[in-house]
């Protein structure tokens, strides 16, 4: 089995299902990105390996034809970059970006000062805010969230590719000011955005790709079975010999009798509990990826989830939110340990979500305090229709 992902975060995939295999249509996607750089970001990129530029057909918010403003930095450039004379890779780079302003020596943003029905203008860059407020996954632009737009810590970016785009590895960036060279931006280090967002099938054969940390795969189709669509998520590559930074991921999933599309997410129609009586099942999983090399008797800390598709169930709705695991880790191995790990029985398993308990320390003994959900880190949604 092997996965091609992108980047997305509200988005939407028709799959296209034959008895042979299925194939992803004409993909669609945007999220919502929190700045965790602990600066203000004059910048986003979006590095896609193995495309051209024509495999592009839009970029957040050129949908928004005479009101660009929606987003601080508006358009973005699109480049393609070939670094294979280095023994690197070829594709395309998307950068949303401020400008120098060499006079005032400052950064400007497209739409940074501009007033929208008397809101408080974006701001010439993303701030860093250190308790941000969680997002839909498609809100954090200045119809999505008006005034507290321009103080939210969070932007809002998308791509769409062509029906027949192959991708290769996707990669993200913050970028802000480069100190050694000033007036240019640099890629801010990596700390702990969240795991990158899905996703678009790939079928076989093909052989093995670096995959992003979220996928989608549908199995070949056989006649009088339902199709599948299986999404796994998981944490970002860990080239550590200890396991790697560890998240909570909650999860909504909701079915629909009829296709969803991506206006209807932009429109924030999210299948929350209760909303129009839509029936909506939310489970909690920690991601967390094992050193490299694996380790015996031990499986990646990932979210699995196969849904049988057809009949009533014409489209998928999926959301994903995702949160810091602060509780604990082992101190030899960095692994993260739930409150069932811990022995608390009132806690059967991690999938009960993230708790606030009190139990003995294993490492000291004494009695601790363990609050294991931490900060709010983005979130995306998803949807997936099967005609």
């Amino acid at each position: 089995m092997s996965y091609r992902s992108f980047l997305v975060g509200a988005a939407i995939s028709a799959l296209a299902l034959s008895p042979a295999h299925g194939q992803a249509v004409g993909s669609l996607g945007n999220f919502d990105c929190v700045n965790d750089t602990g600066q203000t970001a004059e910048g986003f990129e979006i590095e896609v390996d193995d495309i051209q530029v024509s495999d592009i057909t839009r970029e957040f918010p050129s949908n928004f034809l005479g009101q660009e403003y929606v987003q601080r930095f508006g358009i973005p450039t699109v480049a393609a970059f070939d670094e294979t004379a280095n023994g690197g890779a070829k594709g395309v780079r998307v950068t949303w970006a401020a400008n120098w302003d060499p006079v005032a020596l400052k950064w400007v943003t497209k739409w940074g000062s501009y007033v929208y029905n008397g809101l408080a203008p974006a701001g010439d860059g993303v701030k860093y805010v250190a308790k941000p407020t969680a997002t839909q996954g498609d809100s954090c632009w200045l119809l999505g969230q008006g005034a507290a737009y321009a103080t939210s810590g969070c932007d809002h970016f998308g791509l769409s590719f062509t029906p027949t785009a192959v991708l290769g590895k996707v990669s993200y960036h913050w970028k802000v000011p480069n100190p050694a060279a000033p007036g240019t931006l640099m890629n801010a280090p990596w700390s702990v955005t969240p795991p990158a967002n899905p996703y678009i099938p790939y079928f076989p054969p093909a052989p093995p790709v670096p995959v992003m940390p979220v996928q989608v795969y549908v199995p070949p189709v056989k006649i009088g079975v339902a199709p599948v669509v299986h999404a796994r998520a998981e944490a970002p590559e860990n080239p550590e010999p200890t396991w790697g930074q560890a998240f909570w991921v909650k999860t909504y999933t909701s079915f629909s009798k009829v296709p969803v599309d991506l206006d209807r997410l932009q429109k924030n129609l999210i299948p929350l509990k209760g909303v129009k009586g839509t029936p909506v099942t939310i489970t909690w999983a920690i991601l967390q990826r094992m050193p490299a090399g694996g380790v015996p008797g031990k499986v990646e800390k990932d979210d699995v989830n196969d849904d049988a598709m057809g009949g009533a169930k014409l489209a998928l709705i999926r959301r994903y939110e995702y949160y810091q695991f602060t509780g604990y880790y082992d101190p030899s191995t960095h692994e993260a340990q739930c409150a069932a790990d811990l022995g608390v029985a009132a806690y059967p398993d991690c999938s009960v979500g993230p708790k606030n308990y009190t139990t003995a320390d294993p490492d000291t003994g004494l009695m601790r305090k363990f609050v294991e959900k931490g900060k709010f880190l983005g979130a995306h949604m998803d949807g997936y229709n099967v005609p």
